[in-house]
C-alpha cells in the first residue's frame, strides 16, 4: 500500500541525495498519525452517508466546468471569479474539502456553525487561529482561507491520488505518476473517477443537486480524457500563460513548502521533474482538447484575461451555450475593475532555479508556437 511506502521512507529514507534531517523527520512522525486518523474519520463519514445519506448515489451531475492548464495561469483568479456565479455553479471550499468530504461530517460542521453563530461565535476566533497554523505555508501558492473556493483534488487525498502528497514525497514515484494520470492502467484510472465521482455527487448532495460543479484543478490537466470519459458533457476551460513565466512561478510557489520538508525544489532531482511535468501538461492538453468539441472546450490565456476579464469570461460563456445572470455580469464588471489595481506579491526569476531562458523555450515548441510565447526577451 502506498500509506505503508510512505512510512518507510519516511523512517528508512533511501534517497541518496535527498531530505534526510530530524526536523523532516520528526515534523512525518507528527503529521502522518494525524493525516492517517483524519482519513479514518473521512472513511467513517463515507459509511454513514451509504446508512443515512445513500440518495447522494442518485444526484446527476450535469455539466461540469473543469478548469485546468499550466499551474500559476490564472486559474485561481479564474476559479474565484466564476464562483461568484452563484447561480449556476457550486464549488468546494477549503473546509469541505478538508474536513468534511462525507455527507455525514458536512452536516455535522454545518450544525456545529450554525450553532457558533447562535452562540455569539465562541469559537470563531480558534477557527481562525487554526487557519493561521495550519495553512499559512500555502500563502505562497495563492491567498488561503478555510472559506475561499480551493482545488478539489484535495476529494482525492482518501484514496491517496491526490498530486499535492509530491511536496512532503518528492521521491515517491507512485505519486509523480499521478502527474500522467491518463497513461496509469485503465482499472486504476476508473477506480479512483469512480471515487471522484461520487465526492462530487456528495457535495451536489448538500449544495444543491440542480447546480453544475466548478472544478479547479490544473493537476487535472493530465486527467483530461479519463474525465472526459467520466463526464462526457464536461465543459474544459485550459488556462495559459508563457512558459517562461509558468516555470519560476510554479517552482518559487512551492518552495516554502519543500523546505519545510527538508529540501529545495531548485535541486536538479526535483527541479527538472517538475519541468517534465509542465512539459507533459503543455502537450497533453493541446492533444487532448481538440479531440473533444468546439463547445465544450476553450483555451484562455492569462494576458487575454488580464486585459479584458469580463469580455473573456462572457465569450467562454457564449461558446459553451449559457447565458450570464445579469447579477454576475455586474460582478464582472466589478472584478476588472479590481484587476486594474493587482499587483503580484511574488518575485521569482528562472536563474534562481538554475535555469535560463533558452532551456525553458526548448521544452514547451507546441505551446509557443500555438499562442505565440516565447519569441523574445527573458524571463521575468
Amino acid at each position: 500500500m502506498l500509506i505503508l511506502r510512505l512510512l518507510r521512507l519516511t523512517l528508512f529514507p533511501k534517497w541518496p541525495t535527498g531530505p534526510r534531517n530530524a526536523r523532516r523527520l520528526g515534523l512525518l512522525l507528527l503529521l502522518i498519525p494525524a493525516f492517517l486518523a483524519l482519513q479514518m474519520i473521512h472513511w467513517v463519514g463515507f459509511l454513514l452517508d451509504e446508512i443515512f445519506f445513500r440518495g447522494f448515489r442518485s444526484v446527476k451531475i450535469r455539466e461540469p466546468l473543469f478548469i485546468v492548464g499550466l499551474p500559476r495561469s490564472g486559474t485561481t483568479f479564474l476559479h474565484r471569479v466564476l464562483a461568484r456565479d452563484s447561480d449556476r455553479f457550486t464549488t468546494t471550499r477549503m473546509w469541505e474539502l478538508l474536513v468534511a468530504p462525507s455527507v455525514a461530517e458536512r452536516k455535522f460542521w454545518l450544525a456545529l456553525g450554525a450553532l457558533n453563530r447562535a452562540l455569539g461565535e465562541p469559537f470563531s476566533r480558534m477557527g481562525q487561529w487554526g487557519e493561521r497554523a495550519g495553512l499559512g505555508w500555502l500563502e505562497a501558492i495563492h491567498d488561503v482561507s478555510l472559506t475561499d473556493p480551493e482545488e478539489d483534488y484535495f476529494l482525492l487525498l482518501p484514496v491517496f491520488a491526490c498530486f499535492l502528497l509530491v511536496v512532503p514525497f518528492p521521491y515517491l514515484e507512485a505519486i509523480w505518476e499521478l502527474s500522467r494520470f491518463d497513461d496509469l492502467p485503465g482499472e486504476k484510472r476508473r477506480r479512483i473517477m469512480a471515487f471522484y465521482r461520487s465526492a462530487l455527487q456528495r457535495h451536489l448532495f448538500v449544495a444543491g443537486p440542480g447546480k453544475q460543479i466548478l472544478s479547479k484543478n490544473p493537476s487535472f490537466t493530465s486527467f483530461l480524457f479519463s474525465l472526459r470519459e467520466t463526464f462526457p458533457d464536461g465543459k474544459f476551460l485550459c488556462c495559459v500563460r508563457d512558459p517562461l513565466e509558468v516555470v519560476p512561478s510554479q517552482l518559487s510557489s512551492i518552495r516554502a513548502g519543500t523546505r519545510l520538508f527538508g529540501y529545495d525544489v531548485s535541486e536538479p532531482a526535483v527541479r527538472d521533474r517538475f519541468l517534465a511535468m509542465l512539459d507533459f501538461y503543455a502537450k497533453h492538453a493541446l492533444s487532448a482538447l481538440q479531440q473533444i468539441p468546439e463547445n465544450q472546450h476553450a483555451f484562455l490565456p492569462l494576458t487575454e484575461m488580464r486585459k479584458d476579464v469580463k469580455g473573456s469570461v462572457l465569450r467562454v460563456y457564449a461558446r459553451f451555450g449559457w447565458t450570464p445572470d445579469p447579477e454576475f455580469e455586474k460582478e464582472l464588471a466589478a472584478e476588472a475593475r479590481r484587476g486594474k489595481s493587482f499587483e503580484s506579491r511574488h518575485s521569482y526569476s528562472l536563474e534562481e532555479f538554475g535555469l535560463s531562458p533558452g532551456q525553458v523555450r526548448d521544452r514547451f515548441p507546441e505551446l509557443n508556437a500555438r499562442f505565440g510565447f516565447a519569441r523574445e526577451g527573458k524571463s521575468p
